[in-house]
């Protein structure tokens, strides 16, 4: 295959993968088409059977292209970020994505429930939430050093904290999110005893 196929194979991929997110997020699993997702993608709908045998295979590579993202975000704040920082961006990235990105909140929502009825999807669920929880785990041992004894079971609380505070936020547009972060990160640094 020559650069010029490769190159359009790759973008034609990334469109699909780009239009699943936008659709899946926005109707749901059940009620997005493999077909919609072509036309959003501006591609011909047996085109996207080239490179997805299937609407759960095309959603297990939305999500994992998603959790790349995010362990690429968490490993350049790592890498540029003062202590400080990463203490700021743990807490006020989550919430500000609610708003920001609400499609992504109600993407794992929807994964979460079809894992429960589906089990194609459990590992996939698994791999997310084991992958979130490592990048977290990463941001509170650099924010906490030595004074968070399990800073895996920090981060298992927090992912949880950041979902089902997202979950609030989506089913109830008058929830407080400010304030629920605001307590969140109260406790988090009384673990630091920074109160």
């Amino acid at each position: 295959m020559n650069q010029k196929s490769t190159a359009k194979n790759q973008n034609n991929r990334a469109h699909i993968v780009a239009a699943a997110y936008r659709l899946l997020a926005e109707k749901g699993y059940d009620s997005a088409t493999m077909k919609e997702i072509a036309g959003a993608a501006g591609v011909a709908p047996g085109l996207i059977h080239y490179y997805f045998t299937s609407k759960d295979e095309l959603l297990r590579e939305v999500l994992m292209e998603a959790g790349e993202r995010y362990v690429k975000t968490v490993e350049q704040w790592c890498a540029e970020l003062t202590r400080e920082q990463l203490q700021a961006v743990t807490f006020t990235e989550p919430k500000e994505r609610v708003t920001r990105e609400p499609e992504w909140f109600r993407l794992r929502c929807e994964l979460f429930a079809l894992g429960l009825r589906n089990s194609n999807f459990h590992d996939v669920i698994s791999l997310m939430l084991s992958t979130g929880r490592q990048c977290i785990a990463r941001l509170v041992q650099q924010v906490g050093g030595d004074a968070i004894a399990n800073p895996e079971a920090v981060a298992a609380v927090l992912l949880a904290s950041f979902d089902g505070l997202a979950l609030q936020k989506l089913a109830d547009p008058t929830f407080d999110l400010d304030s629920a972060y605001q307590v969140l990160m109260q406790m988090f640094l009384a673990q630091l005893g920074d109160h």
